[in-house]
């Protein structure tokens, strides 16, 4: 698998625009060979939205069928950051489209962070997992992957991919750098973190979308802060089987005695 990652920022409050935006990211993508394309948290909708409240996300369904379409023409499965405005109340969410444009799962968020998140939105409680090809890819969101937890339950449920939209603020670049190739060697999986860039009001994104492999190594990694782009590295499933066939996390932590 190819996998792709666009760091970048949308439109915020203009979903005609961010979906122009994401169509581009999806045809460059293709064009780079790409399997997979992961947009960052909220691209679709913005992340920091002060004052959202139900009702406040209008067009952002018709939206994400368009996301489908270009996904569809360009042949290629997405994750889409976004907010949603469900019945139950808003969630903060990631939406993966297969490469036919069909809609293949929704995930919610389920580690909120902050005093804003906690107020603004319901958390998820359920994994999100799904096939593409020979893939087994896992959903989280952030601050979900700061819990070891969450990860290793992804892993313990077979996924060989773990894909993460981010909008990992200043000055909190200890989580690119130094957590994410962490998860990655500890549950000897890939890992894809997809950040945002620029600012949104009060605060500041550290950028640093980053593809971690099974031993912990970077295999790509977008520039800091305002820096938008496409980064993509090609991924192997043999490398999880060499790696776990020297030593495996997994099936040594079955054994042990007193967990």
């Amino acid at each position: 698998m190819k996998l792709a990652l666009r760091q970048g920022a949308g439109v915020p409050g203009d979903p005609g625009a961010t979906v122009a935006e994401a169509a581009q990211a999806i045809d460059a993508a293709a064009r780079g060979g790409a399997d997979l394309l992961v947009f960052p948290e909220g691209f679709l909708t913005g992340y920091h939205v002060p004052g959202l409240a139900p009702g406040g996300l209008a067009g952002v369904e018709e939206a994400l069928a368009q996301v489908g379409a270009a996904a569809r023409a360009a042949g290629l499965a997405v994750v889409m950051g976004t907010h949603l405005d469900r019945p139950e109340g808003l969630r903060n969410a990631a939406v993966v489209f297969g490469p036919d444009g069909a809609e293949l799962g929704r995930y919610h968020k389920r580690a909120l962070f902050g005093d804003w998140e906690k107020a603004t939105f319901l958390a998820g409680a359920a994994p999100c997992r799904v096939r593409l090809g020979r893939w087994r890819v896992g959903v989280l969101i952030c601050y979900d992957v700061e819990f070891p937890e969450l990860v290793r339950a992804e892993a313990r449920a077979g996924v060989d991919l773990v894909v993460a939209p981010t909008a990992l603020m200043a000055p909190h670049d200890r989580v690119a750098r130094q957590v994410i190739p962490v998860r990655a060697l500890e549950n000897q999986i890939f890992l894809g973190y997809c950040n945002r860039a620029g600012a949104e009001p009060g605060l500041s994104y550290v950028g640093l979308s980053t593809i971690a492999g099974p031993r912990g190594e970077t295999l790509a990694q977008a520039g800091p802060g305002e820096e938008s782009g496409l980064i993509m590295a090609d991924l192997d499933r043999a490398r999880i089987a060499r790696e776990r066939a020297e030593a495996s996390y997994l099936d040594d932590l079955a054994g042990l005695r007193g967990l």
